[in-house]
């Protein structure tokens, strides 16, 4: 990965084979905790979310013997602006366990907003999240069922998941500026 920043410079967190080995390793995991269950529903958030969520959902399909999709999952952006609940999501989701997943985990804001619009018109039997790296800046009160990597960054640091189009992981990068390294 370049950086477009003179004074940035790049770190990797998280190769693709080790990507890979992740998300196998998070699958394992729900399988485990979920074994038996055929109502297992797998949401990803924002298009690299949503993209993981895919990959996640590709190896418990191999591990559960069945098909398991995975759904895109819009949340708002911004205090304020609001993205009307998904009627055929919330319906989906009624009853059933709920694995919502995203690359990286930051305030924790996202999340919340992803568990109270899922919650809003339709009961899940649970929710469980789900996250490739956690940064620890933690300011809502959500709980990371199934992790990839625990990486406490500084407020001036930022976490890059890379996946190209057509959803292969690339790697993860942590960036940080040179006068945030002193």
């Amino acid at each position: 990965m370049t950086v477009s920043d003179p004074d940035a410079n790049s770190y990797l967190l998280m190769s693709p084979a080790r990507i890979e080995r992740t998300i196998t390793r998070i699958a394992y995991q729900i399988y485990e905790d979920t074994r038996g269950s055929d109502q297992l529903f797998i949401l990803g958030i924002h298009k690299r979310g949503y993209q993981l969520a895919v990959m996640l959902a590709e190896k418990l399909s191999g591990i559960y013997g069945m098909p398991i999709t995975a759904r895109p999952l819009g949340v708002k952006e911004k205090i304020g602006t609001a993205i009307p609940a998904d009627p055929e999501l919330t319906e989906t989701s009624r009853g059933k366990r709920v694995i919502v997943f995203d690359d990286v985990l930051y305030s924790g804001r996202t999340m919340f907003e992803a568990i109270r619009q899922l919650t809003m018109d339709e009961r899940p039997e649970e929710i469980r999240l789900a996250a490739l790296i956690d940064r620890g800046h933690r300011r809502y009160p959500v709980d990371i069922r199934y992790l990839g990597l625990y990486c406490p960054t500084k407020l001036k640091e930022h976490v890059h998941c890379r996946l190209s189009e057509d959803g292969k992981a690339e790697g993860v990068w942590l960036i940080s500026s040179v006068s945030s390294l002193t």
